[in-house]
């Protein structure tokens, strides 16, 4: 049985450090799970959807990273 051991404290770590990137990919992980699964169900599992799923994730992360820098802060 394929045992994954999951070490809850650097991911907390890494999610506090850097949000943007820790949400970059754990969405890229999933949405190629996602259309590994789709694609291999309905038999129509190409490689461009891969590259056209990582140019978006890119795209996402680099409009948050963007937001980030220059949204104002608004204090609580």
């Amino acid at each position: 049985m394929l045992s994954i051991h999951f070490n809850k404290e650097f991911f907390i770590n890494a999610l506090k450090a850097n949000k943007n990137m820790v949400t970059f990919l754990s969405t890229t992980i999933a949405l190629m799970l996602t259309l590994l699964i789709h694609g291999l169900m309905q038999g129509n599992l190409r490689l461009e959807y891969f590259g056209y799923a990582l140019i978006v994730s890119f795209a996402f992360f680099l409009w948050a990273a963007i937001d980030e820098k220059y949204r104002k802060q608004v204090p609580l």
